[in-house]
Order: structure tokens, then sequence, then C-alpha cells
């Protein structure tokens, strides 16, 4: 009897969900053309107390065609004493909805490193529409200046800096690509330093340069590193392949193209021995360049050299972070990794990381001097 009052019932449950469905008041979706997409996001830091925060959105403004001439993009900029009261009055200036889920880079001006990150960088990770693989960057000398350089190869409706990091239309050794999540990561997790890209401008706007990064050490003021410091972080976090390395021996001066390049570590540490991180790269790659004609007989005296001073430049690298207390590979976190943890296992690395040495092995192989005959 229960079992056919229960069926008898589930027509009219239907009904009633049925009818509900009419008195919605409607979904929150809008159509595209009450959009309007940011592209990149730029954050300044004011010397008002009261409106500490300037935020610079740039927007895409949609035309009918590639071609259409005018105006490819629109900028909104607004100070606060918050980012997200800045958003909710930016909405007001535009007669559409303002759309985040295009944005793809964050850009932070210089002055916002000497105050607490962890400030501006809790309304991106807490808002839904912003994407965790967005790529953060310090803008130089301001995020405004950045955004608002638009090169002349620029396309409409696209944006210069995606392709600068995303590797699929720059593929270099000088640029760092740091994620929304691995940003927030370093900033938070002990025993890995934040390291940023730095993107500065030409005086003309009509140019973008990024070839050199910046580290925040937790301890220390940031520690801006040169487009061969950065190279070489590159190589040894395994985020590229492919550089070049310049090898100066005597009168002869050659440039070796590395098409492949690995890097492995592991920190030793006895008793009554001093702990050592022993790094171990190898690369291959040909001849690119030479001052001098290059015999393809001594191509293993080639490597012997390009060895050797690849092995000098990483362990002067190594010895500067060391010396300012940085740590961007991720030694620290290693450490913790592999040791019985305790609460004291973190204190323990601080003590030795000032007491290591650094024994850096380089395999490099040279294939061939090129294809001059």
């Amino acid at each position: 009897m229960k079992k056919k009052i229960l069926r008898s019932g589930r027509p009219l449950l239907a009904a009633l969900i049925a009818l509900s469905l009419i008195f919605q008041s409607g979904c929150g979706f809008k159509d595209i053309d009450k959009r309007i997409f940011v592209l990149s996001i730029g954050i300044d830091h004011t010397d008002n107390e009261k409106k500490p925060f300037k935020i610079i959105l740039k927007l895409a403004v949609p035309s009918g065609s590639l071609k259409q001439s005018g105006t490819k993009y629109t900028y909104l900029t607004k100070e606060s004493e918050s980012l997200a009261s800045a958003i909710r009055l930016l909405k007001t200036h535009v007669d559409k909805e303002i759309d985040f889920g295009h944005a793809k880079v964050i850009v932070f001006g210089e002055e916002i490193l000497h105050h607490d990150l962890r400030e501006v960088m809790d309304f991106f990770i807490r808002r839904r529409d912003i994407q965790r693989v967005s790529w953060v960057a310090i803008g130089t000398p301001t995020a405004e200046s950045i955004l608002k350089a638009e090169p002349a190869s620029e396309m409409a409706g696209s944006h210069a800096l995606f392709n600068l990091f995303d590797q699929n239309g720059v593929e270099s050794s000088y640029i760092v690509s740091t994620f929304l999540f691995d940003f927030r990561r370093r900033v938070l997790e002990r025993g890995i330093d934040p390291i940023l890209p730095n993107i500065s401008s030409s005086k003309d706007k009509m140019k973008i340069i990024v070839n050199s990064s910046t580290l925040l050490a937790n301890s220390k003021k940031p520690l801006k590193l040169t487009p061969q410091e950065t190279k070489l972080y590159n190589l040894m976090s395994n985020n590229v392949q492919r550089l070049d390395l310049i090898i100066k021996k005597n009168k002869l001066l050659y440039t070796v193209s590395i098409d492949s390049a690995k890097t492995n570590f592991k920190i030793i540490t006895k008793p009554k021995h001093r702990p050592v991180i022993k790094m171990d790269v190898t690369m291959e790659g040909i001849i690119e360049e030479s001052n001098q004609h290059m015999d393809p007989q001594k191509l293993n005296l080639y490597s012997k050299h390009a060895s050797k001073e690849a092995e000098k430049n990483i362990t002067a690298f190594l010895t500067k972070l060391q010396e300012n207390g940085a740590d961007p590979l991720g030694f620290g976190v290693r450490y913790e990794a592999t040791r019985l943890h305790t609460k004291d296992t973190f204190k323990e690395w601080k003590k030795l990381y000032p007491e290591m040495t650094f024994d850096v092995s380089v395999k490099a192989s040279i294939m061939s001097t090129g294809i001059v005959e």
C-alpha cells in the first residue's frame, strides 16, 4: 500500500518542481554584448595613507573586425583603501559588466614590494573569477606604465604580455614565468622564496622589455637579478632547456647554443663534515658563433671548456644567493622533505644554509661546430 502511495505521489512532485522553476527570477548569465573583458590588472602603491592602493584595468574594446581602425583598449584607474572597493567603484565607470575571466596578467608596481604582499595577494586568491594560472610580474617603475604600453606588434583583442610568458609566442631563457598559485605558495611556504619577472617599457610606450627578475627573500629586501643571473636561475630550476653559453679561452671566443639541459641537486650532511649542496648539470648543444676557426676534431676539448665555464658561473650565482639569504630553488623545502621532520627541522636548515659549500658538476656535450664547412 505504501509503495502505491509513493508511486502515485511522484507525478505530483514532478509537477511542483516544474511550477517552481517558472517563478525563478532568472540566472546570472549576461550576453557577451553586455560584458567588457579585462586583459590585465595593475596594482600600484600611492603615498595617500587613506587610499594606499591604485588599481589599473586594461580592457579590450570589442570591434567588428581586426582590420577596423580605432582604439583597441581602454583603461580604468581608481585609488581606494582596498582593492575590492576600487573594483566596485570602477563598475560604475562603464556601461557593461567587468569580466575578469580573460585576465591573465597581474602586474605589481615596484613600490608594492616594500609592503606586505599577503594583503594584496589575498584579494586575487579569494575571488573565484581570477584565474590561478594568471602570470604575476613587477612593473618598472609602475604597473600603470606597463599596462598602458601598446607595442606595435600587439594585435587587437590580444595582449603582448600573454605571448611573453606563455612560451608559445616567445621562447627565451631570460624570461621567468610565475603563476599566481605558485607565487602564493612561495610567499607562504618556508624554504623557497618568490621570484618575479621585471617588465619595463620604452619612453614612447611602443616596446616592452622582459629580461631580468627580482627575488623576494623573506628576511631581506628585494634582490634584483641581472639577465645572466636570470638565465642561470631558469637553467637550475629546469624552467628552460634552450639557452646560450659564452666561453672565453685565451683569444678564443665562442658561443654554444644549448638545445637540452637538465639539473639535479641533493643536500649532503654528514657528522663532522661541512654540509654540501651537490648539483649535477647536463647539457647538449652546438657551436653557434666563434671568432676563430673551430676544429671538429676538438669537440671534446671545447666541451671541457664549456663545462668549466658553466661550473664557474653557476657556483658564483649560488654563492650570491647564499650571501643574500635567498633561496628561489627550494633548497630548504628539499632539506625538510628528506629529513625526519621535527619542530626544529627548519631551524636546523636556517643554521646550515650560510655554512653550505657548493659542489657543481657540469657535463657539457658539444655535438658539432654547426653547419660551417
